[in-house]
């Protein structure tokens, strides 16, 4: 019911989206821990993608990143570095997404929030069936393979 609920809530937003069009700040984080990364998997979506959501009105999105792992993940942050900014103008919006990327020196407990219906941490060879391509290509960025695009 719950599942049922997130998504029909994310279709209303899509649809307030393609209407207006919106300008909106979001923030992710790669989160490494013994050469695994975090993922997590949302009630109202079938991917799974790198933890995170929106910058609040007046949010540093420093602040903005240690609060959604936080609510998410139940996990604190330490250092956030910067990883890169990115444009994403899928669901007809002007989304601009602040990567973020810390390592932790052993790998947090995950308490999974209300929004999150599954997470864990992969390793790159052995990632869930249905990741977002999005977040395919931050990993291939983040580990090298190919160079940083800019858009999400």
């Amino acid at each position: 019911m719950l599942n049922l609920l997130y998504r029909i809530v994310s279709a209303l937003r899509k649809i307030y989206w393609r209407i207006l069009r919106p300008t909106t700040i979001g923030v992710k984080a790669i989160i490494e821990c013994e050469k695994q990364i975090l993922l997590i998997k949302n009630r109202y979506d079938n991917f799974w993608y790198l933890p995170g959501g929106k910058v609040k009105s007046g949010e540093n999105p420093t602040d903005s990143i240690k609060r959604e792992l936080r609510e998410e993940c139940g996990i604190k942050m330490g250092e956030a570095n910067l990883f890169g900014v990115y444009l994403n103008r899928a669901e007809y919006k002007n989304d601009y997404i602040i990567l973020f990327a810390s390592q932790f020196k052993t790998c947090p407990l995950i308490k999974n929030g209300l929004e999150i219906e599954a997470s864990g941490f992969y390793d790159l060879d052995s990632l869930p069936d249905k990741i977002s391509a999005a977040t395919l290509r931050r990993l291939s960025e983040y580990h090298g393979k190919n160079s940083i695009s800019g858009q999400w």
